[in-house]
């Protein structure tokens, strides 16, 4: 009716008011008390999940999960079709410690933090570097339509269960470089069988974010995925049929 085309749609996860990506995953609740109005201001629905503690913690299994959640959302945000928006600071996990409203502060919540940024560079920040220059490089992630029945398919035989937190679709490209992507938001690993590739091709791993860097995600793929693939709690993967 009104022409609109996916890429008129845009995309977040983050946006300037609220949480920060790393608050998204490291807080539950909202602290604005050096906002200097008694905790009053901000929204109270920050949809957010701290992963068993709230705020900052030397525990490194937390550390870990928070790292693959933000990775997770990253992800699904650069794989989605139309126009994706960042927040800045997210490429290197920034925080302004649970405020929501920071808008009064001319501080390091607000500030980017370069330094941060340079000791994230061969982590963090190239897992979402290379994931932009990835969604960049391969057509199936703009299309110029919305999907149809051809250009995706979806692994799920049961979408009324609400206790299911695991889905799994591939986009399918006309040259037959398809992309396999599955997501696992339960808290234990769920072994899925593959899709067959297309004719004469096979799977590569491009991301699995439950990997330390820079195994989380391999741009050129590698080799050696069979028909099934055990993905980890809290995790996603992208596999590419070359």
């Amino acid at each position: 009716v009104n022409k609109r085309k996916p890429y008129h749609s845009i995309n977040f996860i983050i946006a300037h008011d609220g949480f920060t990506l790393y608050d998204l995953v490291s807080y539950n609740y909202k602290h604005n008390e050096a906002n200097g109005e008694g905790g009053n201001d901000g929204c109270n629905d920050n949809f957010s999940w701290n992963c068993g503690f709230e705020g900052e913690t030397d525990d490194a299994s937390i550390k870990a999960l928070r790292s693959r959640q933000m990775k997770n959302f990253h992800l699904a945000l650069m794989v989605s079709q139309g126009t994706p928006m960042m927040l800045m600071g997210d490429e290197y996990g920034h925080t302004r410690y649970g405020n929501n409203n920071s808008y009064g502060h001319d501080t390091a919540i607000n500030n980017f933090q370069w330094g941060q940024l340079e000791t994230k560079k061969n982590s963090h920040y190239r897992f979402f570097s290379e994931v932009i220059k990835f969604r960049q490089s391969r057509r199936v992630f703009g299309r110029e339509d919305f999907l149809n029945i051809n250009d995706v398919t979806w692994h799920e035989d049961n979408w009324d269960n609400y206790d299911s937190k695991f889905l799994a679709f591939t986009l399918h490209d006309n040259n037959g470089a398809d992309i396999y992507l599955a997501f696992n938001a339960h808290d234990f690993f769920v072994k899925v069988s593959l899709p067959p590739p297309p004719p004469k091709r096979q799977w590569f791993r491009v991301v699995d974010t439950n990997l330390e860097s820079p195994d989380d995600i391999v741009p050129e793929g590698a080799a050696g995925t069979g028909s099934t693939y055990n993905l980890s709690p809290y995790s996603s993967i992208l596999l590419e049929a070359k």
